[in-house]
């Protein structure tokens, strides 16, 4: 995963050197579930994801040593969202098959915006789940099944009642994990955002 210390700058200078094997791996590590969850809710078939995240890391291989990243002028998910949007394009025009996404709109701007839309809550599922991994590792075990069974939509005093821990704790496990979970999502945000 993602080195201590190791901003996205530096790891996108890194891939400038499309020799450096190691800084591939990391960023294909770090992003290759961002883009397989994104290409699932562009409707590309299971048999056919595979080799998609393939061609969006080729073609950001291909790009990144020419890449000049500017944290004024956008996020490096958004490129990243592009590259992976025209690459589903590509695909269903080239194989003629159908996507409710890439159909006739009336606009490009309409589906511009559902694919802008589809990649930030593709994102923010990807970087919570990160955060959550992270975040876990340093957690006991009471705090994470309370933590998991409040995620699941019960309740405080169910999770009390189930767990027989006092409601209080089940407020105070929460609050904890809610808070060390966005930390870990603001630094993560910062690091490869």
């Amino acid at each position: 995963m993602l080195e201590q210390n190791n901003t996205r700058e530096t790891l996108l200078i890194k891939l400038k050197n499309q020799n450096d094997d190691h800084a591939w791996n990391e960023f294909a590590e770090i992003y290759r579930g961002f883009i397989w969850s994104v290409l699932i809710k562009m409707d590309i078939p299971k048999q056919d994801q595979e080799d998609l995240v393939q061609d969006v890391l080729l073609k950001a291989w291909k790009a990144l040593p020419d890449f000049d990243y500017n944290r004024s002028q956008g996020k490096f998910r958004n490129w990243l969202s592009f590259v992976t949007a025209n690459t589903a394009r590509t695909y269903f025009r080239t194989f003629n098959k159908k996507s409710k996404l890439f159909c006739a709109k009336e606009t490009d701007q309409a589906e511009q915006s559902e694919i802008e839309q589809l990649t930030e809550t593709e994102w923010k599922k990807f970087i919570s789940k990160m955060a959550w991994d992270k975040v876990c590792k340093t957690l006991s075990e009471p705090v994470i099944i309370t933590f998991e069974l409040l995620s699941k939509g019960l309740s405080p005093q169910e999770v009390s009642d189930k767990l027989d821990i006092p409601y209080n704790t089940v407020c105070v496990y929460k609050k904890r994990v809610v808070n060390k979970i966005s930390k870990e999502i603001a630094v993560l945000e910062d690091e490869i955002g």
